[in-house]
């Protein structure tokens, strides 16, 4: 006796399915026109789910078009806080507005489940670091690393965060020398 009937996919749910695939594929192209014909096409009710949104604030994205972006992804965020890239994608908008403040911000209300993620603290840093927050930034990419040790190689390769690595065995400096 089964307690849950199965769920059967429906020939809606492939045909969702197979217009995100080609959305995915004419982004990764540089083909965001293409990609945004076919999202049109889509139902009213599919445009509604999380990944249809991501895949739009991708292409937002790709024509930097940021403000929007971020508004949508925070939108996003607000109803599906479970998926990251929401926040990830605000973030990214508001680094490229050069409003590191607000990316701040939205890592910040990133729900706790991601504070155990190397990413999160990855970029936590360099937020931190842009808004001249060294010991934070330290913090965040040293708990980064040990979250995800494959993390330090990324962070020795990103322009912000290169720095922050070579002089992180140094001990912090003294605000006041009298007091050190």
């Amino acid at each position: 006796m089964e307690l849950l009937p199965k769920v059967q996919p429906t020939a809606q749910d492939h045909a969702l399915r197979w217009a995100l695939s080609f959305v995915r594929g004419y982004i990764e192209l540089g083909m965001l026109t293409a990609a945004e014909q076919e999202l049109e096409k889509l139902q009213v009710p599919q445009r509604c789910h999380a990944d249809v949104i991501e895949l739009r604030v991708r292409i937002l994205l790709g024509r930097e078009r940021y403000e929007r972006a971020a508004w949508l992804a925070r939108s996003a965020a607000k109803v599906y806080p479970g998926v990251a890239e929401f926040y990830f994608y605000a973030a990214h908008a508001y680094e490229n507005l050069d409003r590191p403040e607000d990316a701040r911000a939205v890592w910040i209300s990133a729900p706790t489940l991601f504070h155990v993620s190397g990413i999160f603290h990855f970029n936590l840093a360099r937020v931190e670091l842009k808004l001249g927050n060294h010991s934070s930034a330290r913090q965040h990419i040293a708990l980064a690393i040990e979250l995800d040790p494959e993390i330090k190689a990324r962070a020795a390769k990103d322009p912000i965060l290169h720095r922050l690595l070579q002089t992180s065995d140094r001990p912090e400096p003294a605000v006041c020398p009298e007091l050190a």
